[in-house]
């Protein structure tokens, strides 16, 4: 596959994260064994470290019940190599605590024939448990 294709993919599939996105489009881009990663300390963020399809689905799923209006997510940047695609993006949203998240994500994805195979996710871990916290 292209590099602009796979650039596309990458950013459809943060963007489809959004309110406004369509996210059974979105977790139809990941390959049935895809693994997303959040990398960050378990111990500091409970759903850090990877995560097959199925429960990055159930882990995305029940996030958004937690943001009553959804998140803006937009993507800022996005640079790539081969089957790898580096996208920078920032959220804002209202959680159901009354607390506002403003997240700040790097993303580094793994395509292949048009699916994501994995994916790698970056970001202020201490700002979102003190956002989650309330």
């Amino acid at each position: 596959m292209s590099i602009e294709r796979n650039k596309e993919i990458a950013h459809r599939m943060v963007e489809g994260f959004s309110a406004d996105g369509d996210i059974n489009e979105t977790f139809a881009l990941l390959r049935e064994d895809a693994v997303w990663t959040v990398m960050a300390d378990p111990a500091s963020v409970p759903h850090a470290g990877g995560m097959p399809k199925g429960q990055f689905v159930e882990h995305i799923t029940n996030f958004r019940g937690s943001t009553p209006d959804g998140l803006r997510m937009v993507v800022t940047g996005v640079t790539a190599e081969g089957d790898r695609v580096a996208v920078e993006a920032e959220s804002t949203g209202l959680l159901s605590n009354g607390n506002t998240l403003n997240q700040v994500y790097h993303f580094l994805f793994e395509i292949k024939d048009d699916k994501v195979t994995a994916v790698r996710e970056y970001i202020d871990t201490a700002h979102a448990v003190a956002a989650f916290r309330g």
